[in-house]
């Protein structure tokens, strides 16, 4: 009887307030945001502290991301990092806030999503359980973005063997007897992944100076049974010894991938893990794979390139997901697909608002209205109401239409009173 009351008011325009206790607030969806920014954070052992455990902070913001302004010969764009580090108590215990500039020459390099500022910052506390903040604001826009890590700072001291975090780097700088005297870090994280050349850089440390250990390392792709095991190094011996390997991650398929490296000595173990990405650039970063990029494309896709792309041979598909986005790319030739990056970054809102139960936020009625239309310009929504179950009624005044969603299990998964199908979207739009 709700449904039929919702869908009777809806049609005529009006809607039921039911009382003060269970009153619908009014609010709007929207997708700004600060400038994305990527965060590795990675824990070594403090040189001659043993007392101590040394935290570095990797962040790097793509050069599209600022806002450049033009200077006399170049194009400047600045830039505040705030980095608040909290104990397991809530206790601020350490922090820094600073100010960045980059500088360009040319105008097509303030556009470039393959360019970046790198910034590094090291702090040394004490072993123990942290929850790292970082907030980056760019002045000239006004906007900010915010990234929360929780991090343990391991106790390097206590053990007979132990292995520093993995540090994902790009250059390694060698002195004239081969020693490394420089890196150049990167970061890998869901939204980039890594690029080439690239190397697994990390610290053994060994104060019982233990004989005859051996490192070994294991790289899986996630959800795949095959995995690629060997031996680095053997017989190695020395209280702190730095290793590096390459990772040739323009030879792997789009994914996600964990590196697994222990070393050994006797009965004594150190192991430790990371994970990276690899990101083809034809793909969304949201996708996992060329099948979930494709399922994804459901939305837009008229029937007859939704047909082209699921009957598609392997040898094929790719080819035709291309070509699907190629017919909408505004700006051919440009390094952007101002189309297909609009789409995706509606996906990856999807995802992180409207997922529900065993359902990513894309697949969901709330998911695949807000990727097709954008998002309302009003909602109404009553988390408790009194006498009924929650909904929402998302308004888009720019098509003269509105849509109720109704969680019937009370655990967010709310489903569209009225379904509609794809299709009909599209009419809404083309109309």
């Amino acid at each position: 009887m709700y449904k039929q009351m919702i869908r009777c008011l809806i049609l005529s325009g009006f809607f039921f307030i039911p009382s003060l206790q269970g009153q619908a607030e009014m609010s709007s969806l929207q997708d700004n945001r600060g400038p994305a920014f990527h965060l590795d954070a990675v824990n070594l052992a403090t040189p001659d502290r043993p007392d101590l455990s040394r935290l570095n902070l990797f962040i790097e913001l793509v050069y599209d991301e600022l806002q450049f302004v033009k200077m006399s010969d170049v194009y400047e764009a600045e830039y505040e990092i705030s980095i608040i580090i909290y104990d397991k108590d809530g206790e601020q215990v350490d922090g820094k806030t600073f100010q960045e500039k980059v500088s360009v020459a040319e105008f097509d390099q303030t556009n470039k999503r393959t360019s970046y500022n790198q910034t590094n910052r090291t702090f040394d506390l004490e072993p123990g359980s942290y929850k790292i903040e970082v907030t980056l604001q760019d002045p000239e826009s006004g906007q900010s973005s915010r990234i929360k890590r929780n991090i343990t700072l391991q106790d390097f001291s206590k053990n007979e063997l132990a292995i520093s975090d993995i540090i994902w780097v790009s250059e390694v700088g060698l002195d004239s007897s081969g020693y490394v005297q420089s890196i150049r870090p990167q970061v890998s994280d869901p939204l980039k992944g890594l690029s080439s050349p690239s190397y697994a850089y990390f610290e053994i440390y060994n104060p019982e100076n233990l004989s005859n250990v051996s490192v070994d390392y294991e790289l899986r792709r996630e959800h795949k049974k095959k995995t690629i095991k060997a031996r680095l190094l053997e017989n190695i011996s020395g209280e702190k010894r730095i290793i590096y390997f390459p990772i040739q991650a323009d030879s792997l398929s789009h994914g996600i991938y964990h590196l697994i490296v222990k070393a050994r000595a006797g009965k004594e173990e150190a192991k430790v893990n990371k994970t990276f990405y690899v990101r083809w650039s034809i793909l969304p970063v949201n996708a996992r794979d060329l099948d979930e990029a494709i399922d994804q494309t459901r939305y837009i896709a008229t029937k007859e390139e939704w047909k082209r792309l699921k009957k598609a041979k392997d040898g094929q598909r790719l080819e035709e997901y291309k070509k699907f986005w190629l017919r909408r790319d505004q700006t051919p030739g440009t390094e952007l697909n101002e189309a297909m990056e609009s789409y995706y970054t509606r996906i990856e809102y999807a995802n992180q608002n409207f997922s529900a139960m065993q359902f990513q936020g894309w697949r969901t009625d709330r998911g695949m209205v807000y990727i097709i239309l954008g998002p309302p310009d009003d909602v109404e929504r009553n988390a408790y109401p009194r006498y009924s179950k929650p909904y929402e009624i998302w308004y888009y005044y720019r098509y003269n239409t509105e849509f109720a969603f109704l969680d019937a299990t009370g655990f967010g998964d709310f489903h569209l009173e009225t379904p509609y199908s794809v299709y009909e979207f599209q009419r809404l739009i083309d109309r």
